[in-house]
C-alpha cells in the first residue's frame, strides 16, 4: 500500500494532467499567441503613424469599452451554455473577423478608424470568452480543493506568459521586415487552431439544479446581490483590482512603449526585444509563483504590493539623471521586469480567492463582474497616462505611479486580513 501522502500527491497531480485541462490550456495559449501578435502589430502601426501617446492610448481605451459593457452578459451565458461550445465558437468567429479585416485592409489600406473597429469587434468577442474560461477552471478543479485550484491557475498563467513571449521577441523583427499583414495571417491561423483543439474538451453544461431559468437581467442582479451582500470582502477585492489595473495598465500598456519608442527614440526592433525581455520575466514569475502555488494566500499580497512600489523608485530616479538613452532603457526594463514578477504572484492569489468564494452556478457571472470592474479602470488609466506622458516629464509620471502603489499597499493590509480570517 502506498503511503497516505503519496496517494494525496497523486490525486493532486492527476487533474493537472487530464486531457481536458491540457486541451483547455493549449487552446488558450495558441489563441493568446495570435491575439498578442495582432495587438503588437497594431500598436506599432499606430505609434509609427501618429507618434502620439494620447492617440495610442485612445485606440487602446476604445477597444476595451465593449469588454467592460458586455462581460457581465458573457458571464450569464457561461452559466447557462456549455462552456466548451462558447470557447470554440468565439475563437472561430475571431479567425473569421480578422480574415475579413485583412481583406478589407488589402482593398482600402490601413487607417486608424478601421483598426479601431477591428479591435472593438475583437473586444466584443473577448467579453464573452474571458468569463467562460475563468468559470471552466473551477468547474474542472473545485472538487480537488484550493491547492489544486491554485496549481491549475499557475499552469494557465505559465502557458499564457509563454504564449505572450514569442510574439514579443518576433513581433518587432516581423513587423520591420514584413509589415502588418503577415502578423494578421498568424493571428488568423492561431484563432482557427485554438477553435479546433477546444472542440475536443469534455465539459458538461453548468449545473443549475432544478431551479427555473431566470431572465439574463435577473441573473445579473443575483450576481450583484451575491457580491455586495453575501461576499462583501470579494467585492472589496474587486475594487482593489480595479485600482491596481488603473495604475499597471497605464504605466505598462501606455508608458512602456511610448517611453521606448517616442521619448528614448528606439525603433520597433529594440522595443520588440525590450517587450520580449518583459515577457521572459513574466514567464519566470509565473513559474516561480507556480512553485509556491499551493501555499499562496492573501497574506502575501501586502508584501507584493510593497515590492511593486519599490520597483518604481529607480525608474523615476534614472530619468532625472544626465545619462544616455541606453542606460535609461536598461533600468526601465530591469525594474519593469520586477513589477511583472510581482504581478504574477498577485494574480495567482487574487483570482483563485474569488473563484473559491463563488458557487458553481454563479461562477461565470461573478468572474465576469470581476473582469468588468477591473477593466473599468483600464480605459481610464490608459487615457490618463496617455495625457500624463504627453504633458509631463517621464520622471514625474513614474514618481506619481510610485505614490499610487504605496497607497494601494496600505489599503491592502486590512483587506488581506479579512480573507485570512
Amino acid at each position: 500500500m502506498k503511503p497516505e501522502n503519496d496517494i494525496a500527491g497523486t490525486a493532486t497531480q492527476r487533474p493537472l494532467l487530464s486531457r481536458d485541462f491540457v486541451l483547455l490550456v493549449a487552446g488558450q495559449g495558441i489563441s493568446l499567441f495570435g491575439n498578442v501578435m495582432l495587438r503588437f502589430a497594431m500598436s506599432m502601426w499606430v505609434l509609427d503613424e501618429t507618434g502620439s501617446a494620447t492617440i495610442f492610448a485612445s485606440v487602446l481605451a476604445i477597444s476595451i469599452v465593449p469588454t467592460i459593457l458586455l462581460s457581465p452578459f458573457g458571464g450569464v451565458l457561461a452559466d447557462r451554455v456549455n462552456r466548451r461550445t462558447i470557447m470554440v465558437a468565439l475563437d472561430a468567429i475571431s479567425a473569421v473577423l480578422v480574415l475579413a479585416s485583412a481583406i478589407v485592409f488589402a482593398t482600402t489600406g490601413f487607417h486608424i478608424v478601421a483598426i479601431a473597429t477591428m479591435q472593438v469587434l475583437l473586444a466584443v468577442l473577448g467579453a464573452f470568452e474571458t468569463p467562460t474560461v475563468q468559470a471552466a477552471l473551477p468547474q474542472m478543479f473545485r472538487q480537488y480543493g484550493p491547492a489544486t485550484m491554485r496549481q491549475g491557475m499557475a499552469v494557465i498563467n505559465q502557458v499564457q506568459q509563454l504564449s505572450s513571449l514569442l510574439p514579443s521577441f518576433l513581433g518587432g523583427v516581423l513587423y520591420a521586415m514584413f509589415g502588418i499583414r503577415l502578423m494578421m495571417i498568424i493571428a488568423i491561423a492561431s484563432f482557427a487552431g485554438a477553435a479546433a483543439l477546444e472542440c475536443f474538451i469534455r465539459l458538461s453544461a453548468p449545473d443549475r439544479g432544478d431551479e427555473e431559468l431566470p431572465t439574463p437581467l435577473e441573473d445579473l442582479k443575483a450576481g450583484v446581490r451575491f457580491l455586495i451582500k453575501d461576499r462583501p470582502n470579494v467585492f472589496r477585492l474587486l475594487l482593489f483590482a480595479a485600482a491596481l489595473n488603473f495604475v499597471l495598465i497605464g504605466y505598462s500598456g501606455v508608458g512602456f512603449p511610448y517611453t521606448i519608442r517616442t521619448v528614448l527614440g528606439f525603433d520597433a526592433t529594440v522595443y520588440g526585444i525590450a517587450d520580449g525581455l518583459i515577457g521572459v520575466s513574466g514567464v519566470a514569475g509565473a513559474f516561480i509563483a507556480g512553485l509556491f502555488a499551493a501555499k499562496l494566500t492573501m497574506r502575501w499580497l501586502p508584501g507584493l504590493m510593497a515590492t511593486l512600489t519599490l520597483a518604481m523608485v529607480p525608474q523615476g530616479i534614472v530619468f532625472l539623471l544626465p545619462v544616455d538613452a541606453w542606460t535609461k532603457l536598461v533600468v526601465l526594463i530591469v525594474f519593469t521586469c520586477g513589477t511583472m514578477v510581482a504581478s504574477c504572484f498577485t494574480n495567482l492569489i487574487a483570482v483563485p480567492a474569488i473563484q473559491l468564494s463563488t458557487p458553481e452556478a454563479m461562477a461565470g457571472k461573478v468572474m465576469s463582474m470581476a473582469a468588468a470592474v477591473s477593466m473599468c479602470a483600464q480605459p481610464l488609466g490608459q487615457m490618463v497616462y496617455g495625457w500624463a506622458y504627453d504633458q509631463m516629464p517621464v520622471a514625474i509620471v513614474l514618481f506619481i505611479t510610485t505614490a499610487l502603489f504605496a497607497v494601494l499597499t496600505v489599503l491592502m493590509v486590512p483587506l488581506a486580513k479579512q480573507f485570512e480570517d
